[in-house]
């Protein structure tokens, strides 16, 4: 979505005013991937699973199950987040003591149906009520981490359900805010964007406000899509008696699970627990 963006602000520097489309789509990249199988994991045993969504789709879904936790975390990714994605996320989580439970959304990977915010709205409780009540193991307390278009939904069920903590990573406040931090100042009179409803709903302020469970925030110094400025408003704004932000030196917004910040985090943010 980022690049047909930028792509239309050259439009407005070569002819003048223009209206930027944002629909519903445009916040989702689907892809098709291989399998399980194909993908050795250490230090888990691997579940690959089948989720029913109430209203009938099937996701395709990991549950890593860790010797020894006593804590699961679900991961929800970003617009372009597949599990076959995830290995150096499973990795920075690899000296944390928590199962974790992540899943392709609808229209992702091998999983039925197509995205929308409604739908993987259903597909995040239903990754949930999982964990909450027919995971292979023992849950333990559940935990929600949600990166970028995820933070919402993260945050969404840190709102609505029993969790003992939720993460934000490279977090998004809101979309008006989002969108006009992509425009630069001087374009802004000439540029307006037409959003879809659903996608323009989608709000972080609010549900922080109300969250009282303990929050980790997560950003990088360099990122350009969700810039750090975010993290920091979310941050101040949150109830949460324990709340911590970590900015990721030069980092951007794909790769923080690469830095050993990040991965300390993590650790202290569980062993506080």
């Amino acid at each position: 979505m980022k690049n047909k963006i930028l792509i239309s602000l050259l439009f407005v520097l070569l002819g003048g005013c223009t209206t930027i489309e944002i629909s519903e789509s445009d916040a989702f990249d689907p892809h098709v991937t291989i399998s399980a199988d194909q993908f050795p994991i250490h230090s888990y045993t691997l579940h690959d699973l089948n989720i029913e969504t109430v209203d009938g789709e099937t996701l395709d879904a990991w549950f890593l199950e860790r010797e020894g936790a006593d804590k699961t975390v679900i991961y929800y990714g970003g617009n372009g987040f597949l599990m076959m994605k995830s290995r150096p996320l499973i990795d920075a989580y690899a000296d944390v003591p928590v199962h974790l439970l992540m899943i392709d959304y609808r229209g992702y990977g091998r999983s039925s149906g197509e995205p929308t915010v409604d739908g993987v709205k259903t597909d995040v409780r239903a990754a949930y009520n999982l964990a909450k009540n027919d995971l292979p193991v023992e849950s333990g307390p559940i935990y929600v981490h949600g990166h970028s278009m995820g933070s919402f939904l993260a945050a969404y069920i840190a709102d609505n359900e029993d969790v003992a903590g939720y993460i934000l990573e490279s977090p998004i406040t809101d979309v008006d805010s989002w969108t006009k931090r992509l425009v630069p100042g001087l374009l802004r009179p000439f540029v307006s964007f037409d959003i879809d409803d659903s996608i323009k709903a989608q709000n972080n302020i609010e549900p922080v406000k109300r969250i009282i469970e303990p929050l980790l925030i997560i950003g990088g110094e360099q990122d350009e899509i969700t810039p750090f400025g975010m993290a920091e408003e979310l941050h101040e704004k949150s109830s949460s008696d324990i709340k911590r932000l970590v900015k990721i030196p030069n980092g951007n917004h794909n790769d923080l699970p690469d830095s050993e910040v990040y991965r300390d985090a993590l650790i202290e943010f569980f062993g506080d627990k």
